[in-house]
């Protein structure tokens, strides 16, 4: 297994696309949250970007976890190289899970860290401003981390399903425009149903308005937002999506164990 992880690390290093495309990523992102910030209403802010435009801090990801994973996971089955492995002498467990388990995380952590990039630019340029808190609102961003594992695991599985990269990619771009949808057409969702609906759960703050009579403006509306999180959100988050991506990984081995190569 050791040695699998070192050769894996290895190629990942050497993968120079991979590194142009997330650095390309983040440079996209970090220009959206300086447009969004150009483009606000109200007083521009990193805080005032999080409430008002959360699918930003989330969306494009599935695309280059997507892609991570195809890399990953399939390129050793277009080259031999897992033939080469069990022939070897290497278990079908070592194999899968040396792939499987830091594709899982890699991705994850990637698109968790992307996520803050449209934050980081606007407050860079604009300042955090007093919309939020900014504890509560990062710790938020942070818990990214585990809606993403599941969906990374996603990945994952089909990789190992269906052996294609394109496959792989396909699923990713079939996710992002679904979660576009159900951004869009359920505003109202089940808990921790999809990966999408947690992080939508994890954007979504509470609100109260207060209202002030102006002689000039007439009606003044304030409305203040609760960055904070509760324990049961945090324990669903991370419970469930630990949860699911064992189930998808687990579900990954069980095929290829049962795979006859072909």
């Amino acid at each position: 297994m050791k040695r699998l992880l070192s050769s894996l690390s290895y190629q990942l290093l050497r993968d120079g696309a991979m590194v142009r495309i997330t650095l390309l990523l983040a440079a996209g992102l970090a220009v959206f949250g300086f447009v969004l910030g150009l483009s606000a209403e109200e007083e521009a802010c990193a805080g005032r970007l999080i409430v008002d435009s959360p699918p930003i801090l989330w969306m494009f990801q599935s695309m280059l976890m997507a892609i991570l994973a195809a890399v990953i996971c399939t390129a050793d089955f277009r080259d031999k190289v897992i033939y080469q492995e069990l022939m070897a002498g290497h278990s079908r467990a070592e194999i899968f899970f040396s792939r499987a388990i830091p594709a899982t995380l890699l991705t994850a952590a990637v698109a968790t860290l992307l996520s803050f990039m449209p934050v980081l630019s606007n407050c860079l340029i604009f300042g955090w401003g007093d919309v939020l808190e900014p504890a509560g609102a990062l710790l938020r961003i942070a818990l990214f981390f585990f809606p993403f594992l599941r969906m990374a695991a996603f990945f994952v599985l089909v990789a190992f399903l269906c052996k294609k990269s394109a496959v792989v990619i396909v699923s990713g771009y079939i996710i992002m425009t679904l979660g576009l949808f159900l951004e869009n057409v359920s505003p109202d969702h089940p808990g921790f149903l999809l990966g999408f609906y947690n992080l939508q759960d994890l954007c979504d703050f509470s609100t109260w308005s207060i209202y002030n009579l102006d002689q000039e403006g007439g009606i003044l509306t304030f409305t203040a937002y609760d960055s904070s999180i509760s324990a049961g959100m945090i324990a669903g988050t991370v419970l469930v999506s630990l949860l699911v991506s064992a189930v998808y990984l687990m579900a990954g081995y069980g095929f290829f164990r049962r795979d006859d190569m072909n």
